[in-house]
């Protein structure tokens, strides 16, 4: 796979996705869908986040790091996206059951960063 054939996937995934997330927004009613309106909600939140974190980590890392290997920064990119993308999701998450505080907050994105950290240190 090419990096331009990536980025056309990549940037046609963020269109379907926002557009599910639009279409479940518009039509699913949350006091009546129970939680596979729920559900609906935050996957398609969550892909289009994913997908749309992942291009704009992978801009930035191409402008930023302009010498190195493009598919390595494809894959960091795409990671660091979908942990912005869990980041936000279970934030949301934590704020819809009424549980998100200063410290939740803090715990949830510094066991986020804790991860990043993993997958760096791993290589």
């Amino acid at each position: 796979m090419t990096i331009k054939t990536y980025i056309i996937g990549m940037l046609v995934s963020t269109i379907v996705s926002f557009a599910a997330w639009f279409l479940v927004l518009q039509n699913v009613d949350p006091n009546s869908a129970g939680l596979p309106g729920f559900l609906l909600f935050y996957f398609t939140l969550f892909f289009a986040l994913t997908s749309f974190f992942s291009l704009v980590g992978f801009y930035l890392r191409r402008k930023i790091f302009e010498n190195s290997i493009e598919f390595k920064q494809v894959e960091v990119a795409f990671r660091q996206g979908m942990f912005f993308a869990v980041t936000f999701v279970g934030l949301l998450i934590l704020q819809g059951e009424r549980m998100l505080d200063i410290y939740s907050a803090f715990l949830f994105v510094l066991f986020v960063v804790v991860m990043e950290f993993y997958f760096l240190v791993k290589k």
